[in-house]
């Protein structure tokens, strides 16, 4: 009998061990769940817990801001498109009412176009407005932003892009700035290629940062500068080119994480998996504390 309680008051005992958490556990901040803290350390786990919730509140905004930047930049093409369709129609009905050809066919044709003219018009005012609610759309994001200095840059551009949007039309029926880059002194060149690159406008910024390559102005940051334009395009093929040539020009830049990861991602969107695969790994192991080399490993564990 005595042997009996003994081995019940082990069962007993196992059970009650094996039903609670084992104290050599306890303070063990790595666990899952965490117990037996100390009033520091529940700090600790408090304050791990509002990293990880601003990481990902961060990852979400950036994800946003990100998406809305594409969809601007693409309405601002259209507009672009409608504006200089809109130009050349007007001239074509300014030669046909100064002609000096009479009759139904050439009033038939003013009033087509007349007509195209109309219609772009309202297109554009109707794409305008598009862009002004996504503005809207910017704001709120910014003004509910836990971390609002990591997406200045980006809210910035977008901001400015929302200020001058009234001058595109004016920009894109202007005359070609071809002829005027020369007259420029090579760091107003880079100070206006910059700025119409923050305001979104590539179709300004590609020839002023070409007009640099060509004078051998910075040529590393220039081609780096027009691969991003042609990746935020998803000109894939064409934004890879000018990354590799920057890369050539320079390995010691301070975009060079920027430039490896983008690199990689057009590697991944021209199915070159293999070698997109060693650029991520490089840029881990090169520039393993930067936000790039987190999205490296992100872009890893897809391929």
């Amino acid at each position: 009998m005595k042997r009996l309680s003994l081995l019940l008051a082990g069962a007993l005992l196992l059970q009650l061990q094996a039903s609670e958490p084992s104290v050599f556990g306890a303070g063990n901040l790595d666990s899952d769940s965490p117990y037996g803290l100390t009033e520091s350390e529940k700090k600790i786990v408090e304050n791990r817990q509002n990293l990880k919730n601003t990481k990902r509140k961060s990852q979400e905004n950036s994800a946003q801001l990100q998406s809305l930047r594409e969809r601007i930049d693409g309405l601002q093409t259209i507009i672009e498109g409608l504006a200089e369709k809109t130009q050349e129609n007007k001239l074509k009905v300014t030669e046909l009412t100064s002609g000096e050809d009479i009759g139904a066919q050439r009033d038939a044709k003013i009033a087509a176009l007349e007509e195209a003219v109309r219609a772009d018009e309202a297109n554009i005012a109707s794409l305008k407005s598009l862009l002004e609610s996504m503005a809207t759309q910017v704001d709120a994001i910014n003004a509910n932003y836990v971390s609002k200095d990591e997406f200045n840059a980006l809210v910035g551009e977008i901001n400015a892009f929302k200020r001058d949007l009234g001058k595109t039309l004016k920009s894109v029926s202007a005359p070609a700035a071809g002829a005027s880059l020369e007259s420029k002194s090579s760091k107003e060149l880079a100070a206006e290629a910059k700025a119409s690159y923050n305001k979104l406008y590539f179709k300004d910024a590609i020839p002023m940062y070409e007009e640099l390559i060509r004078r051998n102005y910075k040529p590393a940051y220039a081609h780096f500068m027009i691969g991003e334009m042609w990746h935020y395009r998803k000109e894939w093929s064409k934004a890879l080119s000018y990354f590799k040539e920057s890369a050539a020009r320079s390995s010691k830049t301070s975009f060079m994480p920027t430039l490896m990861l983008h690199s990689a991602e057009c590697m991944m969107h021209t199915g070159d998996s293999a070698n997109a695969k060693k650029f991520l790994r490089s840029l881990i192991a090169k520039y393993p504390a930067s936000g790039e080399a987190a999205e490296a490993e992100r872009l890893l564990n897809t391929l």
